[in-house]
């Protein structure tokens, strides 16, 4: 029978969501683990999205076949065996048809920029780019080119094969995050919010290094939309931001699916 997970993790101690021969740092290695102790044999999981090293997630998705239901409260005894960092919100059936990865509708990455030169809040420390001061209001203005169905191959970087690099960016929003209301009278943290039919390796966090780019009046807004028209990641002259700062959010699905 087909289970259908949703999981969250901190990703700073993985080598990113897909299993590698290395190492056995891994989501998905730690979730298949745990799911072959109690089904007492092998288990492959698979995952919605392949979240890269030092990334984390509060919404991923993901699904496995187990050879019969099982007694216990699944969600209790996976959150028992796996580490700390990774934990399972919600299991439920699925039907034998349902692919987390290929029937995902939508995507959605938070992006998070921390811009006190002074400190960065050690709660906060894991989860943002300490990338200073930023206009941001420079920044809002790229974001209308970067909205909609592009070739993106600009933003992605190698090391991943894919078929097309055409997407389709459907919202992108930056807002401004409080901590806590008790720290000094500053506005250090900023959120890229970004939704799309999918994304490319590395995507969000080279729009995420084009954005701080823009922000801190390196180019122009508008030069974004010569950098995606380029269709090349050597005339992308803008960094990769850390994976620290790069949250997966939620993904969508079509209503039967939800």
């Amino acid at each position: 029978m087909r289970i259908r997970f949703l999981l969250s993790y901190i990703g700073t101690r993985y080598h990113g969501w897909q299993i590698q021969e290395n190492t056995d740092a891994t989501i998905q290695g730690a979730l298949e683990k745990a799911l072959s102790v109690l089904c007492k044999g092998p288990v492959r999981v698979t995952g919605a999205g392949r979240t890269d090293a030092g990334v984390h997630a509060l919404g991923q998705v993901a699904h496995a076949d187990i050879p019969q239901r099982l007694q216990q409260d699944l969600r209790t005894s996976l959150n028992a065996l796996l580490p700390w960092d990774i934990r399972v919100l919600d299991v439920s059936d699925a039907p034998d048809t349902f692919h987390a990865r290929f029937d995902a509708k939508e995507k959605t990455y938070i992006y998070h920029f921390w811009t006190e030169q002074g400190y960065v809040l050690p709660k906060r420390l894991a989860y943002v780019w300490p990338c200073g001061a930023l206009d941001c209001d420079r920044m809002q203005e790229a974001l209308p080119f970067l909205i909609g169905t592009h070739d993106f191959a600009s933003l992605q970087n190698a090391g991943f094969d894919t078929k097309s690099s055409v997407r389709t960016i459907l919202s992108a929003t930056i807002t401004h995050r409080t901590p806590s209301p008790y720290l000094p009278k500053t506005e250090p943290e900023y959120a890229l919010t970004i939704t799309a039919d999918g994304f490319l390796k590395q995507m969000v966090r080279n729009i995420a290094g084009i954005l701080v780019a823009v922000g801190k009046k390196k180019i122009e807004p508008s030069a974004v939309q010569a950098i995606v028209n380029a269709r090349s990641r050597k005339e992308n002259p803008c960094v990769t931001a850390p994976a620290a700062g790069l949250t997966l959010a939620h993904i969508a699905y079509p209503s039967s699916d939800a």
